[in-house]
This record gives structure tokens, sequence and C-alpha cells, in this order.
């Protein structure tokens, strides 16, 4: 399995690129597996599995900065940067965090990096006319 390599993205960014399609099908079955044992939303984080493999391999974090919509979809990224053997304890008193309220982009640090800001709903908000 190629998952029990993975410490980090640069771990990612070492793969071939044809390896990165088996790793995306084994993230996706671990978010699976430990979701159907904690509960929670798991839609969120399935829809994004490919897309976050892609910006591990593509991008240099923590130097580059990933923003999550919804903290949800944020579990493919823990279980790719160090934190995929925390990962079943979401959902538990002082453990792996479920949402990236505070995001911790530089995720060996415990400092956060960012604060995310929650924007209400742009309920009747029209794109400007063309």
């Amino acid at each position: 399995m190629i998952l029990e390599s993975i410490r980090g993205p640069q771990d990612v960014q070492a793969l071939e690129p044809e390896q990165l399609q088996q790793l995306a099908d084994e993230v996706r079955q671990r978010l699976i597996d430990v979701v159907s044992q904690t509960g929670g939303h798991i839609g969120a984080g399935l829809g994004v599995v490919e897309l976050t493999v892609a910006l591990c391999a593509a991008f240099d974090s923590p130097r580059d900065k990933i923003v999550w919509d919804v903290g949800h979809q944020g579990y493919p990224w823990k279980i790719l940067t160090g934190r995929n053997d925390r990962l079943q304890t979401l959902r538990q008193q002082g453990a792996c965090p479920v949402f990236c309220g505070d995001l911790r982009v530089n995720m060996t640090s415990s400092e956060p990096v960012m604060r995310v800001r929650r924007y209400p709903r742009l309920s009747g908000w029209r794109p400007p006319a063309t």
C-alpha cells in the first residue's frame, strides 16, 4: 500500500504520476473505513480525494497555502499530511479536529498559520450583468 509510506506532501511529490490514482483510491478507502466507525459527514471529503492528491503533488505545502471550503473537505488532506494515524480519533474529545476553523496549513506546527473567517451566505447575490 502506498498510503502507509505517506507522511506528508513531500512523499506524495516523490511518487510516480501513475501511482497517484492508486494513492487516491487508498485515501478514499481509508476515509470510508474511518468515518464508518466514527460517524460524521463523508461526502465532501470523498468529493475532493483526487483534488487533494493533486494539490499535494503540485504545490509546496506548507509554503503554498491550501484553504478548504468546509472542514469535512479537509479529511483527505489530514490523511496525507501526517495525521493518518490519528484520523480514527475524529469526533473524540482532544483528538484530531473535525473542522478547519483555525486552519493549520503547516500541519507539523502547533501554531495556527491562518484563521479562516466564516462569511454569511450570499443569499440574493447575482453576478454582474455583462
